[in-house]
């Protein structure tokens, strides 16, 4: 329900001042921290989410005040602070009077904290953001009373400034309904009463699918008083899916299906509001707060307290619209005559025109919706904040005499089009707003199906791109017939151009196929390298050979676990070319001693040797060695930054080493590990020299830009024997292998490709560079 309280009950800054208000009573932290909130959120000093933001670093229990949290976050000044606080404290105020004169004085702490949640709050916004609904969700003992009727009470739901909300079960059909009932006749007007029974009576003559349905319009033979049933709808409101949507696009979840979402649910609106408007009937107060959204998506038009018929003279006449707006509540009205939420009024409905007040305004309420699905807020806070109000008259004032707002000035990421249809809506003037809700709903669908909208005009190279899109045949016959006839000429020239151009870009599709390959092909040669280390290291000789050291009993010689692990060792390299190194090594914390190691000639590749105990050596604790250390059972490790070799190269990045740590089985402590060391560039030249690159140059570089190996469809494949960098050759590469750089991939979509490739997922520095340049078309 919306929040209602009183306009004339509100303080003027020199109207009273804090020792006044105070008098004797001294209220509880919770109770000025609620009346608070109520506060900052009815004078739009801030809007929902920026609250709902800050009190994720607060809590009401705490003992810092709310308005102190506020003005340490920099979101009210000092001199907004103690007007915002002399106002809570006037309004709590009057709730204790009240409870006085009740003989309710004698409530506890809870009861008189819940007691200002339920008047202070009505509509339930502050009690939702401060997580607290449930705390209200309750009744008073003074109102645990059955209802005679067939429905039974279960617990309420909201309240307004003219009735009370009820989750209510019907007996008769055993379904939970809304059960809305109006508040004791005997501190009820008579003007009260009647627009009670008007907004059922609208309502329920409003026979559509988003529009909530009336089920009942009766009295209650217990208690006398009035009330309807209706659908029971929960407490999602649009509001809630607009506040969603706009924190996760904040938070970097700018996902375009969640503005869809949020456009579909408007079009929907503004079919329920055409429908309304086909009756006769106009809402005045359209907001995201009074758009219900039910637990499977379906959108409802609510709370048509303020709705009005047009040319009905039944209704019309038996109530004034002097005597509605009486018993309307001061937040929705103003001096008798101002009808609807400030934060979303038309101009006509602030100056007080009623005799303006017709479907157009209505439309503005739609743009006004939509401003806030594009932006976050509510128009009129751009009004508040541009013209310093600092109250509700202020604000009226702002509306009526004021500018339109901007939704760019909100949101400048907001889409140019879906801004210009918001304007529309939203023009000052009536006539020059949509005609009709149908009309602008057409407008809100054409800019989701990509189509032009009345409210833009789109430039002259837009529109033709659009119909082109739309009649490419047509179009592409027009243009070769002028062009033709006009310059033959420059006809082919552009003809040739354009085929150079597709001719050029299928290249480069070609060119990034095969780029796709090697880098299928390289992270196919790592995974094999892991799947054989990760094999190597569970073969029985290794644990053999722990056993054996242990002086396991049962275990055979070393020296036999030692020749059966050669033999394997050896295998393993005759069935795979690329392979230089296997060796068991054992470790420790500082030196790495060699057990089994089973190697490639170096000068005679198809010569393997088995390296005997006198020649094993006393490896340093290279990189990928102390990562073993930290590793567990069957991680596997690659790196080109080492080597195997007993005088290794520096810089050399010719070869992938991929170690494995081997446990003890017996004890589970750390003993060695398992190494295979690949002749890097070798594998890389099988893979290039199988492609048929006959479209420019391919480098393959290492992780900081140094090129191993390349080839061009002149020279074919070639080993660079010398430093060479690829920004040398290629400058728009510049930075891209720098250490500091996270790009992964880099082009211009028509003549270079360059993307680095990971081998090893657990080892950022284990990647190669891929860089390809197209050669010029002969």
């Amino acid at each position: 329900m919306s929040n209602k309280s009183s306009e004339s009950n509100e303080p003027q800054s020199n109207d009273f001042t804090v020792t006044q208000i105070m008098e004797e009573t001294e209220y509880a932290k919770e109770d000025r921290d609620i009346a608070f909130a109520v506060e900052v959120l009815s004078t739009a000093t801030i809007n929902e989410r920026q609250l709902a933001s800050a009190l994720s670093t607060w809590t009401l229990h705490g003992s810092t005040l709310l308005s102190d949290h506020l003005l340490k976050a920099g979101l009210v000044s000092q001199e907004t602070q103690i007007e915002l606080e002399q106002r809570s404290e006037f309004r709590l105020k009057e709730l204790w009077n009240e409870a006085c004169e009740n003989n309710q004085n004698t409530l506890g702490a809870t009861a008189f904290t819940k007691a200002a949640l339920e008047r202070l709050d009505e509509s339930g916004r502050v009690a939702k953001i401060l997580g607290i609904s449930a705390a209200i969700s309750g009744v008073q003992n003074d109102e645990l009373r059955e209802h005679l009727s067939r429905y039974q009470l279960i617990h309420k739901i909201g309240q307004g400034g003219l009735g009370t909300v009820w989750l209510a079960r019907d007996r008769e059909l055993q379904r939970y309904v809304a059960l809305k009932e109006i508040r004791t006749r005997k501190t009820t007007s008579k003007a009260a009463i009647d627009r009670f029974r008007r907004e059922a009576e609208i309502t329920g003559r409003l026979e559509h699918p988003a529009i909530v349905p009336i089920y009942q319009l009766g009295e209650d033979a217990g208690s006398g008083r009035i009330f309807y049933v209706m659908r029971f709808l929960g407490k999602q409101t649009l509001e809630d899916a607009i506040i969603e949507y706009h924190e996760r696009r904040e938070a970097g979840d700018d996902n375009p299906m969640l503005l869809r979402n949020l456009l579909a649910a408007f079009v929907t609106i503004c079919q329920a509001i055409g429908h309304a408007h086909s009756r006769k009937v106009i809402h005045r107060d359209l907001k995201p707060e009074n758009v219900a959204i039910d637990s499977f998506g379906q959108v409802i038009v609510i709370d048509w307290g303020l709705a009005k018929i047009l040319d009905d003279a039944m209704l019309n006449d038996s109530f004034t619209e002097g005597e509605f707006a009486d018993a309307v509540d001061g937040q929705r009205t103003l001096a008798g005559q101002v009808l609807g939420s400030p934060l979303y009024m038309a101009p006509e409905q602030a100056a007080g025109r009623l005799d303006e007040v017709n479907e157009s305004t209505d439309i503005f309420g739609l743009g006004a919706i939509l401003f806030a699905i594009i932006t976050g807020r509510a128009p009129h806070e751009q009004s508040r904040e541009s013209s310093g109000s600092t109250t509700t008259r202020q604000l009226i004032t702002a509306i009526a005499s004021g500018p339109t707002p901007r939704a760019s000035t909100s949101n400048e990421d907001v889409d140019p089009i879906l801004e210009a249809i918001c304007a529309k809506a939203m023009a000052k003037r009536s006539y020059a707003r949509y005609s009709s809700t149908t009309a602008l709903a057409e407008d809100v669908q054409r800019w989701m199906a990509g189509e032009p909208v009345s409210a833009y005009k789109e430039r002259f190279s837009q529109r033709v791109g659009r119909w082109i899109q739309h009649h490419q045949r047509l179009s592409q016959l027009i243009v070769a017939g002028i062009i033709i006839a006009l310059v033959a000429g420059t006809t082919l020239m552009i003809a040739a151009r354009e085929s150079n151009i597709a001719a050029q870009q299928a290249r480069f599709e070609e060119m990034r196929s095969d780029e796709r390959e090697v880098e299928v092909q390289l992270i196919s040669a790592a995974k094999e390298l892991s799947v054989d280390v990760r094999f190597m290291s569970t073969l029985p000789p290794i644990q053999g050979i722990i056993e054996a050291r242990a002086g396991a009993k049962e275990s055979e010689g070393e020296e036999v676990w030692h020749g059966r692990l050669e033999t394997i060792f050896e295998g393993l390299m005759r069935a795979n070319t690329n392979y230089l190194t296997v060796a068991y090594i054992a470790i420790d914390s500082d030196k790495a001693q060699e057990i089994v190691r089973v190697e490639r000639h170096a000068t005679d590749q198809s010569y393997i040797r088995r390296v005997p105990q006198s020649r094993l050596a006393t490896l340093e604790m290279i990189p990928v060695f102390k990562s073993v250390l930290e590793m567990d059972p069957g991680d596997v490790r690659l790196s080109l930054d080492d080597q195997l070799s007993k005088n290794p190269r520096k810089n050399d990045h010719h070869r992938i080493v991929g170690v494995i740590p081997v446990f003890d089985e017996q004890s589970g402590d750390l003993f060695g590990l398992v190494a295979i060391e690949s002749n890097l560039v070798s594998q890389i030249q099988s893979i290039l020299n199988g492609l048929d690159n006959r479209l420019g140059e391919i480098y393959i570089t290492d992780a900081e830009g140094h090129v191993l190996i390349t080839s061009n469809p002149e020279f074919g494949v070639e080993v660079v024997t010398h430093d060479m960098q690829i920004t040398e050759t290629i400058p728009q590469t510049n930075g891209f292998f720098s250490k500091d750089s996270k790009k992964r991939y880099l082009s211009d979509g028509s003549s270079f490709i360059a993307h680095r490739v990971q081998l090893d997922p657990s080892n950022p520095t284990c990647n190669l560079g891929i860089v390809q340049r197209l050669s010029p078309k002969e």
